[in-house]
C-alpha cells in the first residue's frame, strides 16, 4: 500500500496514534491538524490518550489532546480487537510507548479507516496485515494538493513538527515538496 492510501477527498474514519499528535501538540499546531483532516471521523484510543497524559509532566502540551473536541476517544476492548491487539503487542513489543500504537492498529484491523501514526516500524506492521496507514507527511500533501495551506505554510510546519514537536520525518520544510512529489503524495499542475 501507498503512503497516500486512503483517497484524501472522500471522508473515512482516522484513528490516531501518539506520533502524530505528539508532534502537532508540542509544536503548538494542533488546530492545523483539524484543519488537515476536518472531512474525516477522527478517533483516538483510550491507550493513546493514557500515553500522552503520562508525558504531560516533561512536556505539558501533550494534554491539549485530550480537550479537543474533534476528536472522540475509542475503547477497544471487544474480543475481536483484544486478539488483534495481543498480536500487533507481539510484533511492536509492549511498552508503554507501543501500547497505544497498538491499539491504534487493532482498531483499525477491526473496524476499518486509516490508521495515522509515523513510526516504521508500526507502518510496516499495518500494511502486512493489510491496514490502510497515512503519516503526517502524507496528511500535509493532503493539506497543500487541496488548498488548506499553501506550500510555503507546508514547509514552516514540517519544520515546526521537527524541530518543536519532535518529530522524525525523513525530510525537512525545504525538501517537503521534493520528497512528497517523488513518493506521489503530491501533484503540482
Amino acid at each position: 500500500m501507498a503512503e497516500g492510501d486512503g483517497d484524501a477527498k472522500t471522508a473515512c474514519t482516522l484513528v490516531f496514534d501518539t506520533s502524530t499528535l505528539s508532534s502537532f501538540a508540542r509544536a503548538e499546531r494542533l488546530s492545523l491538524l483539524e484543519a488537515l483532516t476536518e472531512r474525516h471521523r477522527r478517533l483516538v484510543t483510550r491507550a493513546v490518550l493514557d500515553e500522552l497524559r503520562r508525558g504531560t509532566d516533561r512536556r505539558p502540551r501533550l494534554g491539549d489532546v485530550e480537550v479537543l473536541r474533534w476528536l472522540k476517544e475509542v475503547a477497544v476492548d471487544s474480543l475481536e480487537e483484544l486478539i488483534a491487539f495481543a498480536s500487533y503487542t507481539q510484533i511492536l513489543g509492549v511498552s508503554t510507548r507501543d501500547v497505544g500504537e497498538a491499539s491504534t492498529l487493532a482498531c483499525v484491523e477491526v473496524n476499518g479507516g486509516i490508521a495515522v501514526l509515523d513510526d516504521q516500524v508500526g507502518v510496516t506492521a499495518a500494511r502486512e496485515r493489510g491496514v490502510r496507514v497515512r503519516r503526517s507527511l502524507a496528511l500535509i500533501a493532503s493539506g497543500v494538493q487541496e488548498r488548506v495551506m499553501d506550500e510555503s505554510a507546508a514547509a514552516e510546519l514540517v519544520d515546526r513538527l521537527v524541530h518543536v514537536g519532535g518529530a522524525r520525518f525523513p525530510c525537512d520544510g525545504a525538501s517537503f515538496l521534493r520528497w512528497t512529489e517523488a513518493n506521489g503524495l503530491l501533484v503540482r499542475g
